[in-house]
């Protein structure tokens, strides 16, 4: 496996600028959010700017909004980012380097119905933050619903959203993969693998050189089976599946500069665990590289994010499958890595999914602290891992601190979390 050495400069860089002796690899910055208890981070750009969601505080039980798009900013305060105009909802999903950042935001409207009475219908749209401006995507013709994944330094951006193939039946729209070109105002499609106006495709990632991976329905036999693959937005009908084993469904999530790919791997006879992967697809010979869990016996992990250093985050399972419990991890040298363990005994937090990974090996995600769903950053210090004896959570196979619920909360922002 041709992983970088991760004990970079960059890192060692950022370790001077933190404040004080840090006895543990990373030090935690909790992000904090809007007043809510709930607070997410999605992505981190090359600076370190961290953009996600937060609820919003709750006064005599009401509140001015449900959740918003936020740009983290530990030091001059969090941003809120804002929703369309009546919307009470919003999401930063991914971001570039200009601090474009995408998602979704839903929009209330009035309509006067049949009976000519008014009713309030809720729609969502993809959208930019920027400058502190929520703009919609530009309408694309039988395209519904879409929700902004990621966007790269060429200002492109992936999508997903319902498609209506065939305006001439009755069926709704199906889930479908897009690209927007937001220089030349262009939309392109990704077609799944298998024939038919309801088969799904989507786009999960996209790395500078405009390369995207995602997954989409592929007949096996008689059955429709998940498969992955790559392609580039210069002619995304000139896709590279990505071969999986066994004809297992296998879910692509991320892709870097290198063509290094992560995501996760059905496991045969389980209850829908998955295994993460690695892949390098710039080799003449791509070959799937599994890379465990943190104990064979709680048997599910997804990679989530790689940067350029082929350092590699995202979450497994801590106990067994039935409690649903996860840690976040960082793979790097061969080895997976409980990201709990490696941050002071005293922090107070449980990391509970680690989402995406810059190049200086800053990490967000996602956690618990005093009670609370909570955003976090991890920089790195440069420190040896601090001795805890037994204060970190550790595998278990039975209860814990990160309940199943966790989870579930948090699955209502797109096809990241849906395919996570």
């Amino acid at each position: 496996m041709k992983f970088k050495t991760t004990k970079t400069l960059l890192a060692l860089s950022i370790a001077t600028l933190t404040s004080g002796s840090i006895a543990a690899p990373y030090e935690i910055v909790d992000l904090g959010g809007l007043g809510g208890d709930t607070s997410v981070a999605n992505d981190i750009d090359s600076a370190g700017n961290a953009f996600g969601y937060a609820d919003a505080e709750v006064v005599d039980g009401t509140s001015d909004f449900i959740t918003h798009a936020v740009q983290f900013d530990e030091t001059q305060g969090n941003i809120d980012l804002g929703s369309l105009p009546e919307g009470t909802e919003s999401y930063a999903v991914g971001v570039n380097d200009s601090m474009v950042a995408v998602g979704y935001s839903n929009e209330i409207t009035e309509e006067e119905n049949d009976n000519g009475q008014l009713i309030k219908v809720i729609n969502h749209h993809a959208v930019f933050f920027e400058g502190g401006v929520v703009t919609k995507f530009p309408e694309f013709a039988n395209y519904s619903s879409p929700v902004a994944l990621d966007i790269n330094n060429s200002q492109m951006a992936i999508l997903t959203g319902k498609f209506d193939a065939d305006t001439t039946d009755e069926a709704s729209g199906v889930d479908r993969g897009a690209v927007y070109d937001r220089q030349n105002d262009t939309y392109q499609v990704v077609e799944p693998f298998a024939a038919g106006t309801d088969r799904r495709s989507y786009i999960t990632d996209i790395n500078n050189l405009n390369d995207i991976v995602g997954f989409a329905d592929k007949e096996v036999g008689e059955t429709i089976q998940i498969a992955s693959y790559i392609a580039n937005t210069s002619d995304i009908t000139n896709r590279v599946e990505i071969e999986t084993i066994d004809n297992r469904a296998i879910f692509a999530m991320a892709i870097n500069d290198s063509k290094e790919v992560v995501g996760s791997m059905f496991i045969p006879n389980s209850r829908g665990q998955r295994e993460a992967f690695y892949i390098d697809m710039s080799d003449a010979n791509p070959q799937i590289e599994f890379l465990g869990f943190f104990d064979n016996a709680f048997n599910d992990s997804r990679a989530r994010d790689i940067n350029n250093l082929g350092q590699i985050v995202g979450r497994a399972l801590i106990s067994v499958p039935t409690l649903g419990e996860n840690g976040a991890f960082l793979y790097e040298d061969g080895e997976m890595k409980n990201l709990n363990e490696l941050i002071a005994c005293d922090s107070g937090w449980t990391l509970t999914e680690a989402r995406a990974i810059n190049d200086s090996g800053q990490i967000v995600g996602v956690g618990t602290v005093d009670g609370e769903v909570r955003a976090f950053r991890l920089d790195p210090t440069g420190e040896p891992v601090e001795d805890c004896g037994d204060s970190n959570p550790q595998p278990s196979d039975g209860g814990g601190s990160v309940p199943a619920v966790l989870l579930a909360l948090l699955a209502v922002v797109g096809l990241r979390r849906r395919f996570s």
